[in-house]
């Protein structure tokens, strides 16, 4: 009778896990952030090199990228 009235309430049963502790948690979430930042900066680089490549097979002669100088003397 004790077993049911326990498991009625939930705080009989044995097949649910104990909660994550703070800290470990805590290091979870920062390690699933360092591979979401890290995975960005993959995918931009083998972009960039994707560009490159396909500039370069289609026999162009300035692949380079163009940058922008910001004069800031003329403002």
């Amino acid at each position: 009778m004790k077993s049911e009235e326990q498991n009625s309430s939930g705080r009989g049963d044995r097949k649910s896990s104990p909660p994550i502790p703070g800290p470990v948690l805590a290091l979870i979430l920062a390690l699933l952030a360092a591979a979401l930042v890290l995975g960005y900066l993959l995918v931009n680089k083998l972009a960039d090199i994707s560009r490159d490549e396909d500039c370069a097979l289609a026999r162009r002669k300035n692949c380079a990228a163009i940058e922008m100088a910001s004069d800031s003397s003329s403002a």
